[in-house]
């Protein structure tokens, strides 16, 4: 069939776009990233449609002023109607949400497509309500990101606790398909422990991540921990205890996580950590709060227990979850692999046939 995937950075779609694409679909993947670089993840080149030109005022402007709603309400509308009046026919249309409305609407009336909205974390209102910022939040994004959910055939989530949101706030089961993110087995795979630390989180240091409770756990129980990723908004500690290294190319992670005995992330609220996958892939123990998805990834390993998540957000859960993760790693001998063959369930080319298999049945 023939599928437009719209997105704006990279993100999971254009993996999707990709491994759709091996299932012998007609894909064309709507972005602003180069060609050359989503040629450099695996699309082919006739699938990618970049709008590089069209966005460039908006990221110079972006840089000026980073903190402007304008900028980014006027950024959207610009490549909705783009792909309002460019996108090809189709037969299904997959658009990131909170981005894609107006051309939500022409692949339905205009093409007869059937359309499925991207997302990434829990429903819009309860994401607000957990960081207190639903008063806050601008009725204009709220009331788009709303629309998309009404006017979406189907909406596409990765989890369990984000389908629980989303059936909370009085959206239909039916329309919410759960497909867990998929992880690039070429470059996430077992190894042997080679340093000397004792956890590791990658990503963003920031808040919402839980940060915070990883700084606590290591001050007062003198954990050594690595962190990989950009600096967000909360300072990184000083010490001996804490090692920050800026954010590297994906394909250089694997060696990090080869420094460690765990990965923990403790974050507050998303809907799939996708860290948390390479991390299985790498051998280490997880620890996960109940709003990462990890709890979702223990179907698809051999030993789940190797999984370990948070009772509630305190410190001494935390430990305790670290203090069992790092009991079963001292377990490990040699290459560490407790995931066992997860090519079937756990890799892109998994997660594509899934949906694959969804849209067959739609």
């Amino acid at each position: 069939m023939r599928i437009n995937i719209a997105s704006t950075h990279r993100f999971h779609l254009l993996d999707l776009a990709r491994e759709l694409s091996k299932q012998g679909h007609d894909v064309a993947f709507y972005s602003f990233v180069p060609k050359k670089r989503c040629v450099s993840f695996g699309l082919s080149g006739k699938c990618c449609h970049s709008f590089t030109w069209l966005i460039i005022p908006f990221l110079l402007l972006s840089k000026l002023f980073p903190n402007s709603r304008r900028i980014n309400k006027y950024w959207n509308l610009v490549m909705d109607y783009y792909m309002a009046m460019t996108m090809r026919p189709c037969d299904v249309y997959i658009a990131l949400g909170s981005v894609y409305v107006k051309s939500l609407e022409t692949a339905k009336k205009k093409y007869g497509a059937k359309v499925i909205v991207e997302w990434g974390s829990k429903h819009i209102v309860e994401q607000l309500k957990m960081f207190g910022k639903y008063e806050s939040y601008p009725k204009y994004f709220l009331n788009r990101e709303l629309t998309q959910y009404e006017k979406a055939d189907y909406i596409s989530i990765s989890t369990d606790h984000v389908k629980e949101s989303f059936v909370k706030h009085g959206v239909d089961e039916g329309k919410l398909f759960v497909n867990p993110y998929g992880v690039a087995l070429s470059q996430f795979y077992p190894t042997t422990l080679s340093g000397d630390y004792d956890i590791i989180y990658v990503g963003g240091w920031r808040f919402e991540k839980g940060s915070n409770y990883l700084v606590e756990v290591c001050q007062k129980y003198g954990y050594r921990l690595l962190h990989v990723g950009s600096i967000v908004n909360l300072k990184f500690p000083e010490g001996d205890h804490f090692t920050h290294i800026n954010a590297v190319d994906q394909k250089e992670l694997v060696k990090y996580y080869a420094k460690a005995k765990v990965f923990a992330i403790p974050s507050l609220s998303e809907g799939l950590a996708m860290v948390q996958a390479q991390a299985i892939a790498c051998g280490l123990p997880v620890v996960c709060s109940k709003n990462t998805g990890g709890r979702d990834l223990k179907d698809y390993v051999d030993n789940p227990e190797y999984i370990i998540e948070m009772k509630d957000y305190s410190i001494e859960s935390l430990h305790n979850c670290i203090e069992q993760a790092i009991s079963l790693a001292s377990k490990q001998k040699g290459q560490r692999n407790y995931a066992g063959n997860i090519s079937g369930n756990l890799s892109w080319e998994a997660y594509g046939k899934r949906y694959s298999k969804f849209l067959d049945s739609i």
